[in-house]
């Protein structure tokens, strides 16, 4: 007789960002709802700060796994874990326990998003920059393909985007796909960067593009992800790529154009960028033309990544400080934009959640079984 479902066990794979946003959401109410959450990132593949946001957490309802391996990996066991039927069931039968999601494998994750991206062209509009209408671009770094696809369903409802561009770091399969329709793993391995939420080399959001592009051929949509799982390669046909291309434009930029942008942007301005958005900065620049105004999609803030844009505006030994050294630097400075205070705080807290893993499933598997226990 199958138990009645008390709890949730929500599942994150996070490339550093997603993770300690639920975190920081379940950790204040989620024991009171019978909801756990899970994370899974890639122990050597996020920053110091983003790894502090998440393990130097101590509420019961939450469960953090370092895994050594990388993102594309824990995306992976997540979709796995959520296919696996004997997993379920012994969830629900013997736990009275269910899986849920929070990041963008969740369709409800890139709705705020959505709204993100109409605000930010109404924000032009009110400010008397462009008249109601008007045509403009918008530039997304992009690894998981969930930002931009927000960005696609924006322009989809109405939002005037002319170009979606989409920006990348050497981890550049999605440029190489949007220009030539091939997406190829064949040769390629996962390089770790400055810009760690780029740094995925599988993006699930993109399986959902191609639905819509394809007017729901989900015939096509499996053939195709068939012969990435088993061949590393697929290519769409030239009028799906057409129809990419008349949405989309691409490039990327390596490690030291990333770092010439954050450089180049302080000196200039004043305003000091995280490396995810200096990669969209750098591509931005490239199609911007001055016949339409261009949003560039911020998407951290530049505290996560302190060490790195530390030795990026020409300051020396940015490895050698502590982050909470790096960021009382900071803050000195009186940047655009200010120091987050909440970043501060959790700079200067101990490492609480200290399981780490290796990349294989049967250890996620085993840690889900284990923090089931303890809801």
């Amino acid at each position: 007789m199958e138990r009645e479902i008390k709890k949730y066990m929500i599942l994150v794979a996070t490339s550093g960002d997603t993770g300690s946003a639920v975190l920081d959401g379940f950790s204040r109410k989620g024991g009171d709802m019978g909801v756990g959450v899970l994370v899974l990132f890639p122990e050597e593949g996020i920053s110091d700060i983003q790894k502090k946001q998440m393990t130097s957490l101590q509420e019961k309802n939450i469960h953090v796994v370092g895994v050594r391996g990388d993102f594309d990996f824990c995306q992976s066991a997540v979709k796995r874990a959520f296919t696996d039927q004997d997993l379920a069931s012994n969830l629900v039968h013997s736990h009275g326990c269910k899986l849920s999601a929070a990041n963008s494998l969740n369709w409800g994750r890139l709705l705020p998003q959505v709204v993100y991206h109409a605000s930010a062209y109404l924000s032009l509009v009110q400010k008397k920059i462009i008249s109601l209408g008007e045509e403009i671009d918008i530039c997304i770094p992009t690894g998981n393909f969930g930002n931009i696809l927000s960005a696609y369903y924006a322009k989809e409802m109405g939002i005037p985007f002319r170009h979606l561009v989409c920006a990348s770091n050497c981890n550049n399969v999605l440029t190489e796909f949007i220009n030539t329709g091939c997406y190829d793993l064949q040769s390629r391995t996962l390089q770790p960067t400055a810009s760690p939420a780029i740094d995925i080399l599988v993006s699930s959001n993109l399986e959902r593009f191609l639905y819509h592009l394809t007017e729901g051929s989900s015939d096509q949509i499996t053939q195709w992800y068939q012969s990435l799982k088993e061949n590393s390669f697929f290519t769409v046909p030239p009028e799906v790529l057409e129809q990419i291309q008349k949405v989309m434009v691409a490039d990327w930029c390596s490690e030291a154009e990333c770092r010439e942008t954050i450089e180049k942007t302080y000196r200039d301005t004043g305003y000091l960028l995280d490396p995810h958005t200096a990669v969209g900065k750098t591509i931005g620049d490239r199609f911007y033309t001055g016949e339409r105004p261009m949003i560039i999609a911020a998407t951290a803030h530049y505290g996560k990544f302190a060490d790195t844009v530390f030795d990026a505006i020409g300051y020396e030994a940015g490895k050698e400080k502590s982050a909470q050294e790096l960021l009382e630097f900071f803050d000195n400075l009186k940047l655009k934009p200010p120091m987050h205070e909440m970043l501060m705080k959790t700079s200067a807290k101990p490492r609480t959640q200290k399981i780490v893993c290796d990349a294989d499933y049967s250890n996620i598997v085993e840690q889900i079984y284990q923090f089931t226990k303890l809801l």
